[in-house]
C-alpha cells in the first residue's frame, strides 16, 4: 500500500506582504486553510508543515498536525529553494524510518484551492507520470508578449505568431502556485519537483490566486467570498 506525505511550506519572512501566512483569512491564519484541505482529502499518511517558527508550530499542534521538526533558519530565507526544503523534510522523515512513495507540496498562499483539486491531481499519477503540477491560463495572450527597450521601442518575442488568429495558437499554461504531486524516487533521482515525466492539472484562474502582495490578498478575499463562502463551505 502506497504512502503519501503532504508538505506545506510556511516560512514567516515574507517581504512583499509581511506575515501573510499568519494573517487572518476568513476566521483563521491563511495557512490553516491548506491544513484543512490536506486533512479533508484523506490521502495523506502524514501532514508536515515545514516552518522555522515556534508560533506556527503551536498553531499546527492545535490543528492536530504538530511538526516533528522545525526547518533550520538557512532554509527559511528568500534564497532558499523549495527543492532544498523538500529534500530536508524527506531526509528527516527517512532518518526516523518513515518512507513515502509520493509527496504533495501544498502552497499555503493558495486558500482558494478545493479538496477535489488535491484528489483529482493525485489520480493523474501513473507509471508514465512522475509528477503533477497545478497549472492555469495566462492572464493575457502570451504570444502577444513584446520586449520594450530603454527608448520605449517594442520587439515581439514571438514574431511568427503575433498576427495569428487565436484558434491557430497552441494552448499554453503556467504553474499556478497551488500544488504539486511528486513521486519520491523521481524527486531524488532528478533533484527537482518538476521531473521529466510531468503532467499538468488545470485549475481555473478563479481558484489560482497565489497570494504574494496586498493586491493579491484583496482579490483572493473577493474570490473566496464568492466561490466558497457564498456556496456554504469549502
Amino acid at each position: 500500500m502506497s504512502k503519501s506525505l503532504a508538505i506545506i511550506p510556511v516560512r514567516t519572512g515574507s517581504k512583499r506582504l509581511p506575515g501573510k501566512n499568519m494573517q487572518n483569512f476568513f476566521g483563521k491564519p491563511m495557512f490553516v486553510h491548506t491544513i484543512d484541505h490536506a486533512k479533508s482529502s484523506g490521502l495523506f499518511d502524514e501532514i508536515h508543515v515545514s516552518t522555522e517558527s515556534e508560533e506556527v508550530a503551536r498553531i499546527c499542534e492545535g490543528e492536530g498536525v504538530k511538526p516533528l521538526f522545525l526547518r533550520p533558519n538557512d532554509l527559511a530565507t528568500d534564497t532558499a529553494t523549495l527543492q532544498s526544503v523538500c529534500e530536508y523534510v524527506i531526509s528527516n522523515y527517512e532518518l526516523q524510518d518513515s518512507y513515502f512513495d509520493a509527496f504533495c507540496m501544498l502552497w499555503p498562499t493558495a486558500p482558494l484551492r478545493l479538496v477535489q483539486d488535491i484528489t483529482a491531481s493525485f489520480s493523474l499519477l501513473s507509471d508514465d507520470i512522475e509528477a503533477v503540477v497545478s497549472v492555469t491560463d495566462y492572464d493575457l495572450p502570451v504570444f502577444c508578449a513584446q520586449r520594450i527597450d530603454a527608448s520605449s521601442k517594442l520587439e515581439p518575442l514571438f514574431k511568427d505568431m503575433l498576427r495569428l488568429p487565436s484558434h491557430d495558437l497552441p494552448k499554453v499554461v503556467c504553474d499556478s502556485g497551488n500544488l504539486c504531486w511528486v513521486k519520491t524516487e523521481a524527486f531524488k533521482k532528478h533533484r527537482t519537483w518538476l521531473p521529466p515525466k510531468l503532467a499538468g492539472y488545470h485549475v481555473p484562474r478563479t481558484r489560482s490566486v497565489d497570494i504574494d502582495t496586498a493586491e493579491d490578498w484583496l482579490y483572493a478575499e473577493f474570490l473566496y467570498q464568492r466561490n466558497i463562502v457564498g456556496k456554504g463551505g469549502e
